[in-house]
């Protein structure tokens, strides 16, 4: 038997964090299937908790999801995922009148990066790049931004400063998500940005669950394959979760960042002020 409540990690990266878990945790509780959600100040806290045993399941990025397998020395697995966490990449994007029009324009140019601990926009594009035999932080005039450090470049404020210093030519480009440059563009404002590099695509967020737990994760997951975005209860927490299905977890595109991670840490650039 599972424990009763279910014990769910997530990080508050955003004040909607807390709403969208109230009005999941509400739809739960209908389905006779009570949730006793906890919430952290960063990912690093989750982990702890997840591999500790205080939650059943930790809503977690790709870089807390490999920590934690790490860990654990594998003992633990991802359950599910968003439609949406998968098929990100990271792209170096310059101006539009930018004389940039690949890697090889950018040798000694200034080019941003996010923080230190964003996955995406900094340290999944770094190791493609050095794994393209193109090392950022020889090759580059690295300036990277710690904006959110424990979040984990969730709430994407480090990339679009450093898109705004793109525009305002402080640097000659910058590294930003696929997903931050999609929402930049449904605003109508990326008609000045252009992409000059793209890296091989990798999935985002995973709910974390180890091996060894007795809870009743497949019931959980049961409900959330189940979730209906056009359900009126459930339309808007799913939509603020950019999430217009859950799906079966893929673990395997996590290999590139599990690489990443046993490499040993990647830092590149000088630090600049968050704005």
């Amino acid at each position: 038997m599972g424990l009763d409540p279910y014990c769910l990690g997530a990080v508050v990266y955003h004040p909607k964090v807390e709403s969208i878990w109230e009005q999941f945790g509400g739809w739960f509780a209908e389905q006779d299937f009570p949730l006793a959600v906890s919430y952290f100040d960063d990912y690093e806290r989750q982990v702890d908790a997840l591999v500790e045993g205080g939650i059943d399941t930790a809503w977690n990025t790709n870089l807390a999801y490999v920590c934690a397998l790490e860990r654990t020395n594998g003992a633990l697995h991802a359950l599910a995922m968003r439609d949406t966490d998968l098929g990100w990449t990271s792209k170096i994007v310059v101006r539009t009148d930018s004389a940039a029009e690949t890697l090889e324009d950018l040798r000694g140019k200034r080019v941003g990066f996010g923080d230190a601990d964003s996955p995406q926009a900094h340290i999944l594009p770094v190791h493609a790049l050095r794994a393209q035999g193109f090392d950022p932080a020889v090759e580059f005039l690295a300036s990277r931004m710690d904006r959110d450090l424990g979040k984990h470049g969730d709430t994407g404020g480090a990339e679009l400063a450093q898109l705004a210093r793109v525009r305002a030519g402080e640097l000659e480009g910058s590294v930003a998500s696929s997903v931050t440059l999609d929402a930049v563009e449904r605003l109508g404002d990326n008609a000045d940005l252009r992409v000059v590099w793209t890296s091989p695509e990798f999935p985002h967020c995973n709910f974390s669950v180890l091996d060894s737990s007795q809870a009743d994760h497949d019931r959980f997951k049961e409900l959330l394959l189940a979730m209906d975005a056009s359900d009126p209860k459930l339309c808007e927490p799913m939509e603020l979760e950019y999430v217009n299905q859950w799906i079966e977890a893929q673990e395997h595109g996590y290999g590139d960042l599990i690489a990443a991670v046993k490499a040993g840490p990647i830092v590149v650039g000088d630090v600049e002020v968050a704005a």
